[in-house]
């Protein structure tokens, strides 16, 4: 929640609240996934080798430490120091908590714990976007005082893990097995059009619709949360491929949709349509990738599947920063879901039902 709180606020306050141009907002909301793709090459065998209980703790305190450079300053360097936190936490966290789940149930669950876990995850995605509008309607330092008291909440929530402790045997550093690659390229093709969404469509909308951006967020992330764990079901029954398959197309339908003139109506039905599709792809892929795994490097393998998240959401902003100025909002979503519909067949080539089960 301490994260996902400027999901859909950040880019106002940037815009509106400071002044800042089209460009500067890409590239400062861009930002931290470019150090979340850096930061995972540590954050990997961070939790390999010294535990993800260790990493959780040290990204809750980067959320923490963020919210208080937003909280006291107004510098530039002190709001681009803050976007390298948010990097560095969920480079962290997120790889840390995908990477315990599956060692607390048996094998023939672990797809469906993994969307249990990403269910939970959700939670605090559909309910931030929205608040996060209204406390910045509110004024700023309510939006940061309430990231900041998530974030504390956090650190002492980890307090009570008793999972997640260094492993006794370390393997080696880093490790990297070819077969997680069609995953990452997947999640990449697939996440590329929310990096231009979560950048622009804050400030792409008319001034009246603006609330109602929150409520898309909302959407999609009730969406995901509610389809989650039948998909973990169902890739633990059936495999990944055709989830995956299914995932692209209902998201290439959603994107389509935002290319509607936006109402309360249309905005909800993509957030509808991007949260199944994220739901039909994120519990396969992670279970995909945990049967891919061992011990020894689940962390590197969560981490990396998440720089690929990263990558395609930087991609979507930085360069979507670029093609909105030059050719228009609605282009630049046309280009993410045409790189959308590419998965597909890479899916189709690469996965196979029985190796997944």
């Amino acid at each position: 929640m301490s994260l996902y709180l400027f999901s859909a606020a950040l880019p106002l306050y940037l815009f509106r609240f400071r002044g800042y141009s089209l460009g500067q907002v890409g590239v400062l909301v861009g930002l931290a996934s470019v150090v979340q793709i850096i930061s995972a090459l540590a954050a990997g065998p961070l939790v390999d080798r010294r535990g993800a209980r260790l990493a959780m703790r040290l990204g809750a305190a980067c959320y923490v430490v963020a919210a208080l450079l937003f909280l006291t300053s107004a510098w530039l360097p002190a709001i681009v120091l803050a976007r390298v936190l948010h990097g560095i936490g969920i480079a962290l966290v997120l790889p840390a908590v995908f990477s315990v789940v599956p060692a607390l149930v048996i094998g023939r669950f672990q797809g469906t714990a993994l969307g249990a876990a990403g269910a939970v995850n959700n939670v605090a995605l559909a309910v931030s976007p929205p608040l996060g509008l209204l406390l910045l309607a509110r004024s700023p330092a309510a939006l940061f005082l309430t990231a900041l008291a998530a974030g504390g909440l956090a650190i002492a929530a980890s307090l009570l893990l008793t999972v997640g402790r260094p492993h006794p045997e370390p393997g080696r550093l880093f490790n990297y097995r070819p077969a997680w690659t069609p995953f990452y390229a997947i999640t990449f093709l697939c996440v590329v059009y929310w990096g231009v969404i979560t950048a622009f469509l804050p400030i792409e909308v008319p001034p009246d619709q603006v609330p109602n951006v929150g409520w898309f967020f909302a959407a999609d992330a009730l969406a995901v949360m509610a389809a989650r764990i039948p998909t973990g079901y169902m890739a633990d029954r059936f495999g990944a491929r055709w989830l995956l398959v299914a995932g692209v197309a209902t998201t290439g339908l959603a994107i389509g949709t935002l290319l509607i003139s936006p109402s309360l109506a249309t905005l909800l039905i993509a957030g509808v349509g991007t949260g199944l599709g994220a739901a039909l792809l994120l519990p396969p892929i992670l279970l995909a990738l945990t049967r891919r795994s061992d011990e020894h490097d689940r962390g590197t393998a969560m981490a990396l599947y998440n720089t690929s998240f990263a990558a395609a959401v930087g991609a979507g902003s930085l360069g979507g920063a670029v093609l909105v100025q030059r050719f228009g909002f609605q282009a630049t979503l046309v280009a993410s879901l045409i790189a959308c519909l590419a998965a597909a067949p890479i899916a189709l080539a690469t996965v196979r039902r029985l190796e997944d089960r």
